[in-house]
This record gives structure tokens, sequence and C-alpha cells, in this order.
């Protein structure tokens, strides 16, 4: 569970950052309560506004998420392909529908969808792209590919690396 919280977070870090002026008080509010892990109290918080906003990509995104971490899989479902609709090229969209394959058992179609992720955010941004690497290992893992599991926990752990020194040494 606090996997999918640390996830969460890191995936609405990489939303957000180009999203700047589009949030609105209960996106914000129901972000705080997916953190604390009060899903259902997350929808109930942002579903009226995502409805009402249904252009303001962030306020989607977190309702796709909120609707996912509460097991309204169909809910999440249909809120990420209206993302993707909206927006093709959004990763947290992207990300979110990995997700959603994932859990219906579309293992390849995940795995696709977490490397258009992968490629398409920034080589300095580590912290989303060990999440998504991590979502990768998971997925290698239920596919019983245990050598390209492996191969990407030692790229985790190159990048971890990488993010270590460069927290030292912009904190020096």
């Amino acid at each position: 569970m606090r996997t999918k919280i640390i996830i969460f977070a890191l995936a609405v870090l990489a939303a957000s950052a180009g999203l700047r002026g589009q949030s609105v008080p209960e996106t914000e509010a129901a972000k705080k309560l997916l953190a604390e892990g009060k899903f259902a109290e997350a929808v109930k918080k942002i579903e009226p506004v995502a409805k009402a906003s249904r252009d303001y990509i962030e306020t989607q995104y977190v309702l796709a998420q909120a609707y996912r971490l509460n097991g309204q899989w169909e809910e999440a479902e249909k809120t990420t392909q209206w993302m993707l609709d909206l927006r093709p090229e959004f990763v947290g969209g992207l990300w979110e529908a990995a997700l959603i394959r994932e859990h219906i058992k579309d293992l390849s179609g995940s795995v696709d969808l977490l490397n258009m992720v992968y490629h398409r955010t920034a080589s300095t941004n580590y912290s989303v792209r060990i999440a998504v690497l991590e979502d990768l290992a998971r997925i290698f893992d239920k596919q019983e590919n245990k050598k390209d599991a492996e191969s990407i926990r030692k790229e985790v752990a190159r990048l971890k690396g990488l993010q270590s020194e460069t927290s030292t040494s912009t904190h020096q």
C-alpha cells in the first residue's frame, strides 16, 4: 500500500509540472486525501469538480487515480480514456492506463505503456523514472521474466545512485 502512495505522489509531481494554473482547491484536497489513503473520500471530493471541469487534465488525472485506488476500475478506465482522448501525450494518463492494463492482466500492454512513460520522462527526473522502472520490474516478475526484471532493478539502483549524487551536490 505504501508503494502505491509513493508512486501516486511521484506521478502527481510529474503530471502537475506542466499544469500549473489548472489546479483547483478540490483537486489539491483530493490529492491530500489520496496521500492519506482516504480513497473513497477523495472520489467524493474530486468527482463533482471533475465532471464540471472536463477539460482540466490534472483534475481528471486525480479522479482516475482516486477511482483506481478505491477499486472502481470501470470508472478509472473511462476517466483515463477521456484523459488520453483529450491529451494523448499526457504521461500521467499513459501511466494510469498502464496500471489499469496490469489490473486486467494485459501485462504486455502495460509494459508498452510504461515504456512510453519512461521514454517521455526527462532523463533527469530520477524519481519518476525510478517509479516507472519499479512498476516495470513488478510486471516482468508477474510474467516470470526474471532476466528483464533483474536488468530493470540494476537500472533502478543506478538511477538511485545518480539521484543521491545530484541531491548531495545541490545541498553543498
